[in-house]
């Protein structure tokens, strides 16, 4: 009987202990990974339904003295939160601020980060799941609002992105939002009159279970004067490189873009940067886009004429290429490869 009481006894300790364990564990909360970094998650670190781009001189040297609200992240929560997204997210950037978080559903957490250094700035997004594992992320890249064109004549400047925003319609939906325009502006000044002309358009994502960031749609909501389609077009592409580090959705919309390129640009337009576009387009993730541009059925996509990488980049080309498992797409890629000139990225090709 004392043998059975004793077993008892200790048959309720662990049971109680367990619970304690598991009700520790789940008020650790949503944003436990936080908290074990030393970031304390409270309402100043919940995003609202909005995150408005602040108007930053890109190139200005006092821009690492401009206030950002957030959370300033030391150099241990850098490497924890953002190192491992790559180097898209890593180099250059000397100041990373966690501007605020939000619950986006699956147990998962999106952050937002302000990244500057007196040469631009750029907002990221990123999600995480309970234990702080990062799932994908976003580069915004520098959301200028005022671009300085000729700084030895004010009346040569022009300002293009007039505003810039992303807002967040539901737990798992958000949409980047941006004006652009030409217009005067000054150095000290600011904006001087109004602008000749104006585009704004709307790209949205669904985040999904996996924290992935899927693209949904771009679209012009309104447009105002005689609108620069070059310029237009250049901004777009930017757009269309804020995209996921894993979901392919992206490789669609980029498919359907390149018709409005070519029409935007026309062949007399001899500079154009689509190549470098569809090349770091690429470097997000190589396996995906050869996978998608040598999948069956996908022989009508319109990113291959525009794909090519500079000599000395080739042999790692050559290594992704090899990691195709159909041997008929590897050598496609292959001859493709070996049939390219070096004719700068910049033209078309």
């Amino acid at each position: 009987m004392k043998a059975l009481y004793s077993s008892t006894i200790l048959l309720f300790t662990a049971l109680l202990l367990t619970a304690s364990y598991g009700c520790s564990h789940q008020s650790d909360g949503q944003f436990g990974f936080l908290n074990r970094l030393g970031i304390h998650v409270n309402d100043n670190l919940m995003l609202g339904d909005s995150i408005v781009m602040n108007d930053i001189y890109c190139g200005d040297s006092n821009q690492d003295d401009n206030e950002v609200e957030g959370k300033e992240l030391s150099a241990e929560q850098y490497h924890a939160l953002i190192g491992p997204a790559g180097i898209d997210f890593t180099d250059v950037m000397s100041k990373w601020v966690l501007l605020g978080v939000r619950d986006v559903g699956h147990g998962n957490t999106l952050a937002a980060y302000y990244a500057g250094s007196s040469i631009g700035y750029c907002v990221d997004l990123m999600t995480y799941d309970q234990q702080g594992k990062l799932l994908d992320a976003i580069n915004l890249r520098e959301l200028h609002m005022l671009w300085r064109v000729n700084l030895q004549d004010p009346e040569d400047n022009n300002a293009f992105t007039l505003d810039s925003r992303v807002t967040f319609e539901n737990k798992n939906s958000l949409t980047l939002h941006r004006l652009m325009g030409a217009c005067v502006m000054d150095y000290d000044e600011g904006l001087k009159g109004a602008p000749k002309w104006q585009q704004a358009w709307e790209q949205s994502y669904i985040i999904n279970d996996k924290g992935h960031f899927v693209m949904q749609r771009q679209q012009v909501v309104m447009e105002k004067g005689q609108v620069d389609y070059f310029a237009a077009m250049d901004f777009k592409c930017w757009d269309l490189l804020a995209c996921s580090l894993h979901d392919p959705s992206i490789m669609n919309f980029w498919n359907e873009f390149e018709p409005r390129v070519v029409e935007a640009y026309g062949p007399e337009y001899t500079y154009n940067p689509f190549p470098l576009d569809v090349l770091k387009l690429y470097n997000i993730n190589p396996q995906r886009f050869l996978r998608w541009i040598s999948a069956p059925g996908n022989s009508d996509n319109r990113l291959l004429p525009y794909f090519k990488v500079p000599r000395d980049e080739r042999p790692a080309l050559l290594e992704e290429i090899n990691r195709l498992q159909d041997p008929d797409a590897r050598l496609w890629f292959t001859t493709i490869v070996g049939s390219w000139d070096d004719t700068p990225l910049t033209k078309h090709l």
